[in-house]
C-alpha cells in the first residue's frame, strides 16, 4: 500500500528464511495465500470466496465482524441454502458502527426465509474472520464479510486445504454458537427501524 500511493517501488531487502526458520520442517497442510487491494483489478479474496460458496455441497459456516455482501454474494449464500448445503453465518450482536450493524440486519430476513441460519455472538465484539466449507476448505485473514474489504481495503487470507484445520474451525465455530442467539424472522419490526435498516443498506457499497 506504501507503494501504490507513493508510486514507488518498495525497498528490496533479502531475507535468508533457512537463517530465520532453522528448525522448521515442511508441513503437511497445504495452503494457498491470497491477497487483494486497490491497486489490483483481480479482486482475488472476492472471487475465492464467492467460488468456495458456489462449490460447497455440505456447510458453509461463516464467521464475520461486519456482514455486508454484495448482491451476488448475497445470491451465492441464498442458492446454497436452497439447494440444500448447511448455511450458517455468525456475526456479533452489536458491532462497533451502528450503521453496520443495521445494514447487516437488512439481510437477515432474506437469508432466513431461504433457509440460512442467523446468529448474533453475545459475549463481545466478534474479530474472527473465518470461512468454512464442507470437510477439507477453509479460509481465514483478514476480509470480512463486506464490500470494503472485498473491493476497498489491503487484505491478504490464507486458503487451507485439509480436513483437521477445517475440523479445527468448525469446533471453534461450535463452541462460539453456545454465546450466540438464532435470529428469527421479524418481519413485524417497526418502521423507524426499518427505515434506519433500509438507509444503512442503500450506503453498503461504503459501508
Amino acid at each position: 500500500d506504501w507503494a501504490y500511493a507513493l508510486d514507488r517501488d518498495p525497498l528490496s531487502i533479502p531475507v535468508d528464511l533457512d537463517a530465520l526458520l532453522p528448525d522448521a520442517e515442511d508441513g503437511k497442510l497445504a495452503m494457498q495465500l491470497i491477497t487483494s487491494g486497490p491497486d489490483s483489478h483481480l479482486q482475488a479474496i472476492y472471487r475465492v470466496h464467492l467460488a468456495a460458496i458456489h462449490a460447497a455441497e455440505q456447510r458453509i459456516w461463516l464467521t464475520t465482524p461486519y456482514f455486508v455482501p454484495t448482491e451476488a454474494a448475497l445470491a451465492a449464500l441464498t442458492n446454497a441454502a436452497l439447494r440444500g448445503v448447511d448455511v450458517q453465518i455468525l456475526v456479533p450482536r452489536k458491532s462497533d458502527s451502528a450503521l453496520v450493524t443495521a445494514a447487516a440486519r437488512s439481510y437477515f430476513d432474506e437469508l432466513i426465509r431461504c433457509g440460512v441460519r442467523v446468529y448474533e455472538y453475545k459475549a463481545r465484539m466478534l474479530h474472527s474472520k473465518t470461512l468454512v466449507v464442507d470437510d477439507n476448505m477453509a479460509i481465514i485473514g483478514t476480509a470480512n464479510f463486506d464490500y470494503r474489504s472485498f473491493f476497498l481495503n489491503y487484505e491478504v487470507c490464507l486458503i487451507g486445504y485439509g480436513e483437521a484445520l477445517n475440523a479445527d474451525l468448525a469446533r471453534q465455530f461450535q463452541k462460539d454458537l453456545l454465546q450466540s442467539q438464532l435470529v428469527r424472522y421479524k418481519s413485524e419490526k417497526g418502521w423507524g427501524r426499518r427505515l434506519f435498516g433500509s438507509v444503512a443498506r442503500l450506503s453498503s457499497p461504503l459501508l
